[in-house]
């Protein structure tokens, strides 16, 4: 059996005396698609932090190809993966293309020039986010949606083997939100790499993931296929809200709901 690109094996972690992560364990293979799914607090955002190295765990062990990530240099770590937090860039004094363009640091020769190959990989990059009219215009004139989908297009200018997201369509209407996920799809088809994305969105999720890991009070619930993870009762149990899954009639993906109460004869809460 091939080796997780990326994997957490019984990892835990404290914020002070308070359990955040407790016993994680699940991994990513090179070319997946794997939507993390859970409610605010649940410890998404602090286990892609471990994922990336950022924070160590408490107990556990996190790897990447084989290899804990603190065993990397700093350049060789973002020529494997890369990171797209949750707040769009703001304080970059910079056009999206300079932006976008950092990207390929990683990869820059010992004098750090950008090589054709290069600023065609930043065009491509742009041009996949549907930035391509707005490459010129400085980050600080764009929309938050439009920063969000900035920093998407860096992380593809990167070209890292692995990419995580930490909530990426939080800012986007629906069209961008669809064009991520196809994008995070091409890029697991095409090139093999290995995406993990933390969502709150559960049917898009359901759409575009191979696999789903649901998390709650810091613990892994379920792990598996979208159909077999999104169930009304995971769904119940990790949310609190009741909600309706059946099948999408147009692609055959689960479908989530929520019940209105008030329509079937219970008075909210």
């Amino acid at each position: 059996m091939t080796a997780p690109a990326l994997s957490a094996r019984d990892v835990s972690f404290r914020y002070g005396g308070n359990a955040v992560l407790s016993h994680v364990s699940f991994g990513l293979s090179a070319g997946e698609v794997v939507i993390l799914l859970g409610p605010n607090g649940a410890g998404k955002s602090t286990l892609l932090r471990l994922l990336s190295g950022t924070l160590g765990p408490a107990s556990g062990a996190v790897a990447l190809f084989g290899r804990a990530p603190e065993d990397y240099s700093r350049r060789e770590m973002a020529r494997n993966l890369s990171v797209v937090g949750q707040d769009p860039p703001v304080d970059f004094p910079m056009s999206v293309e300079e932006y976008v363009a950092l990207g390929r640091f990683p990869h820059l020769g010992l004098f750090g020039g950008a090589s054709p190959g290069d600023r065609e990989m930043v065009s491509r990059a742009i041009a996949s986010a549907g930035l391509t009219e707005l490459a010129s215009r400085p980050l600080s004139a764009l929309s938050a949606g439009e920063r969000q989908r900035a920093a998407v297009a860096r992380a593809i200018a990167q070209d890292a083997r692995v990419m995580l997201f930490d909530e990426p369509t939080a800012f986007l209407d629906i069209r961008h939100r669809v064009r991520f996920h196809e994008i995070v799809e091409r890029l697991a088809a095409e090139q093999g790499v290995g995406a993990l994305v933390a969502s709150h969105d559960l049917s898009l999720s359901a759409e575009y993931g191979d696999r789903i890991v649901l998390l709650a009070a810091g613990a892994v619930m379920a792990d598996g296929k979208p159909e077999a993870v999104l169930t009304p009762e995971n769904v119940f149990a990790a949310y609190g809200v009741e909600v309706a899954c059946d099948q999408n009639p147009a692609t055959g993906a689960v479908r989530i709901t929520p019940v209105r109460k008030s329509r079937v004869g219970r008075e909210p809460k």
